[in-house]
């Protein structure tokens, strides 16, 4: 098949796009973290008033964030990363509804809005990424 026939596509794969948006929004989320106040490690800090953040928690976004952008190199790899990456989010937002030892809750805080928010983006990214992987690629006579 070359490129000039219908029905090629060029570019980067959708799950490629979502991927690249995902890590940016967790490598500003991880800015914002920062900005917060939270490397001074004065206590606990939100986000917007809403979101409990600690240093930890933000290093793990903006590792997160780093990663998913590295990862977008392949639609494969892209997809991969968005059902690994959303398990542990996933993981991360059940967990934290159970009660958990003081030691954990300060380095990983999670308020009701935060396990919202990692409940939500996990099972997302878990849904675009296992959508990917799982599709059947299209047979070409």
């Amino acid at each position: 098949m070359t490129a000039t026939e219908p029905g090629t596509r060029r570019g980067p794969a959708p799950v490629q796009g979502m991927g690249m948006l995902i890590g940016l929004l967790f490598l500003v989320l991880a800015a914002l973290e920062l900005m917060s106040g939270v490397a001074d490690g004065s206590g606990p800090h939100e986000l917007f008033g809403v979101f409990s953040v600690s240093g930890p928690w933000a290093l793990a976004h903006l590792l997160t964030g780093a990663a998913a952008v590295f990862c977008t190199r392949s639609s494969r790899l892209a997809a991969r990363f968005l059902v690994a990456a959303g398990t542990v989010y996933t993981v991360a937002g059940l967990a934290a509804l159970l009660p958990l030892p003081q030691a954990v809750t300060d380095v990983l805080p999670m308020n009701t809005a935060g396990i919202c928010l990692a409940l939500a983006l996990g099972t997302a990214m878990l849904i675009l990424g296992a959508g990917w992987l799982w599709r059947r690629p299209e047979r070409h006579r």
